[in-house]
């Protein structure tokens, strides 16, 4: 991305879901481009979000804020080769802290929706953690967040700039895309072929690498020409529901609220389907020529 130009200008949002803004990417733009256009898109997201929790009641603002965060943290792991280990690491971190902050808030919210008995006394308590985390971020400037990240991929100071990194930072991301797409499938494949099967950590750990090979698929989603793309997404898609209600019966569970239940099971047994029919399906994506491996150091 040319130095002179203005990040906020360097990219076109379209419309996903959950307001996240997931630039349209060229097979031929370069990764370093790409990578650019991916933080600018979760920035911009991270710090509508912020504001939307810090000033208002609104439910929705941590949950998108999490959302983007964690598509942020995606971003930053699939362009590891061109990024500086240090300034890249603590970007994530912080990235995490922030989204660790705002997942009491979502659990709270999310509790709080589902609860049935004495809501009087659940929302007071929902009201205070909004209150006590407001207060946490206020005081560790979170809104300084994603303007410090653009300004330091701004610079440059996050890229590596040895000569094999330069040659990688200009390449297509085509030649990336594969290659953390492989990665990824094959991350998730180690789990099994089957959730019921998996303890509840080892589930809650195959979410979150699906997650992973969502957002990146996303990521580079006018890449994929043909029928698969949207068939495995739609599944893909109805699988972390699945998952991601197992995820909240399991919560209620080791909390004393609630037991298995029939939802529990029929959920197990869908996404049991629903990851053998993935598992059945070719990869959509094809893996070109490897990008130029990186040798050790930052430089």
């Amino acid at each position: 991305m040319p130095r002179g130009k203005k990040l906020t200008e360097a990219v076109t949002p379209v419309p996903a879901p959950l307001s996240v803004a997931v630039p349209v990417l060229s097979p031929e733009t370069s990764c370093e481009d790409a990578l650019g256009q991916l933080i600018i898109g979760c920035c911009a997201v991270i710090d509508r979000q912020l504001a939307v929790f810090l000033e208002t009641e609104d439910e929705s603002g941590p949950h998108k804020a999490r959302v983007a965060l964690r598509r942020l943290t995606t971003a930053l792991d699939a362009f590891a080769p061109i990024l500086r280990r240090k300034q890249a690491g603590q970007v994530r971190s912080a990235a995490k802290r922030l989204f660790r902050a705002l997942g009491e808030v979502r659990d709270a919210d999310v509790f709080l929706a589902s609860h049935s008995g004495d809501r009087e006394g659940l929302e007071r308590r929902t009201l205070e953690i909004r209150r006590k985390t407001r207060k946490a971020l206020r005081d560790s400037k979170a809104v300084a967040f994603a303007p410090g990240l653009l300004k330091l991929y701004g610079s440059g100071e996050i890229l590596k700039q040895n000569r094999r990194s330069q040659i990688v930072r200009g390449a297509p991301v085509r030649l990336l895309a594969g290659l953390v797409m492989d990665d990824a499938w094959r991350l998730a494949q180690s789990h099994g072929d089957d959730p019921a099967a998996m303890g509840e950590v080892a589930r809650h750990d195959f979410r979150k690498d699906m997650k992973t090979l969502r957002y990146l698929a996303e990521f580079f989603q006018e890449f994929w020409p043909g029928e698969g793309w949207p068939l495995f997404r739609a599944r893909m898609e109805e699988l972390q529901d699945q998952l991601g209600l197992l995820n909240d019966l399991a919560n209620a569970r080791l909390k004393g609220r609630a037991g298995e239940s029939p939802a529990e099971q029929a959920a197990l047994k869908r996404a049991g389907q629903l990851w053998s029919g993935l598992r059945a399906m070719p990869p959509f994506w094809a893996s070109p020529a490897a990008v130029p491996a990186e040798p050790g150091g930052e430089d």
